[in-house]
């Protein structure tokens, strides 16, 4: 029984360093959705540890003085290697943060240069081939013309004599 208990005491102060660890990152992304996630996280990796504590040292059977000595275990941390770690954490959070803003904007400017590089490459080339086409009509409609004002004139000089 002993042994469990220091199980599960360690099981929490552990689960306290992890907590401490999403901390860092739950102040890096302040963002509810975020912070929604990184706590799901946590809970999704806390429960398989204390069931699998559950079923080494108890066969499974739930009882209220493990998880009062995982509890305990994690208030032991949080009361005494949290508080330590909250001032260097907002100091790491706030450097990360500010790498993690700068890496968005240079993705953005790459993502901005694509753009005006396919801009240039494809939308470009295309409206220089349609002013082609354009221009091709244009010269077609001229000779069209030409020829057809020199048959009218010359069927009207005819006329005429």
């Amino acid at each position: 029984m002993k042994e469990s208990l220091e199980a599960f005491l360690i099981a929490g102060i552990a689960l306290g360093a992890l907590y401490d660890i999403i901390r860092l990152f739950r102040l890096v992304f302040a963002k509810k959705a975020a912070v929604f996630l990184l706590d799901f996280l946590f809970f999704l990796i806390a429960s398989p540890v204390i069931f699998i504590l559950l079923l080494s040292y108890n066969n499974g059977s739930v009882r209220v003085i493990y998880f009062t000595a995982s509890v305990l275990g994690f208030l032991i941390y949080i009361l005494t290697v949290y508080r330590v770690t909250a001032v260097p954490e907002r100091f790491i959070a706030s450097v990360l943060r500010k790498i993690f803003k700068y890496c968005l904007k240079s993705l953005k400017k790459v993502l901005q240069n694509i753009k005006k590089l396919y801009y240039n490459i494809f939308a470009l080339s295309r409206k220089a081939l349609q002013s082609k086409k354009k221009s091709k009509n244009k010269r077609k409609k001229k000779i069209k013309e030409k020829s057809g004002e020199s048959n009218e004139e010359f069927l009207f000089e005819s006329e005429k004599e």
